[in-house]
């Protein structure tokens, strides 16, 4: 299996091109579709949704693409800003086939947010968002591993707790039920977690 690390460095072929910060999913496969990547050195804006094609390697804590800087420059970017309306509550939003949360801003009529550009049909996940068992909160998520051949999640890897010690639990992605952009909600409880084979945290 094939990880895709998160706040990973990442590597074009002409040098180094910033970091990892989400990734985005199909919702219907649960594919990974891209890799956001976040370069304080890019013009104008500093992320990029770059196609997962584009990987060619990827460790725990390393990330290799098979393209340039000029390329990953040329890509559409992930973090907008927008200009949205507030509603009386003070609570602004925006939707849409590419958005999809809400801001809480100044007690303006307009006011600027930052926001995820995500493709139609997809969801974007970013590190330490919180997997919650049917009964508790358990952990907060660490990697994703893939199946090298089809390029779907089989597993996630939840950062440790202190039921696990020093080790990641690999949460198969059967036991996923949903998530709502914030939280991962798991249909297992967690004492069927805990028994869940642990591996080791490589960033120990």
């Amino acid at each position: 299996m094939k990880e895709i690390p998160l706040k990973a460095k990442v590597q074009c072929t002409d040098g180094p091109c910033g970091e990892s910060t989400n990734v985005v999913l199909s919702r219907d496969t649960l594919q990974v579709t891209h890799v956001a990547i976040k370069d304080k050195k890019l013009p104008g804006n500093p992320t990029r949704l770059v196609p997962i094609e584009k990987v060619a390697d990827a460790l725990h804590d390393h990330i290799s693409l098979n393209c340039t800087k000029d390329e990953v420059a040329k890509m559409d970017p992930f973090t907008v800003t927008q200009m949205v309306q507030e509603s009386g509550s003070g609570t602004a939003y925006r939707s849409g086939d590419a958005y999809g949360s809400q801001y809480v801003v100044n007690d303006t009529a307009y006011d600027s947010v930052q926001a995820h550009q995500i493709p139609a049909g997809a969801m974007a996940v970013t590190p330490g968002m919180k997997i919650s068992a049917s009964d508790h909160t358990v952990g907060k998520l660490d990697e994703f591993l893939l199946d090298p051949n089809s390029g779907a999640i089989t597993h996630l890897l939840m950062l440790e707790g202190h039921l696990w010690s020093k080790k990641d639990v690999a949460i198969p992605v059967e036991d996923v039920d949903f998530t709502d952009g914030e939280t991962i909600y798991l249909t297992i409880d967690k004492d069927a977690v805990a028994a869940l084979p642990a591996v080791s945290n490589k960033r120990s």
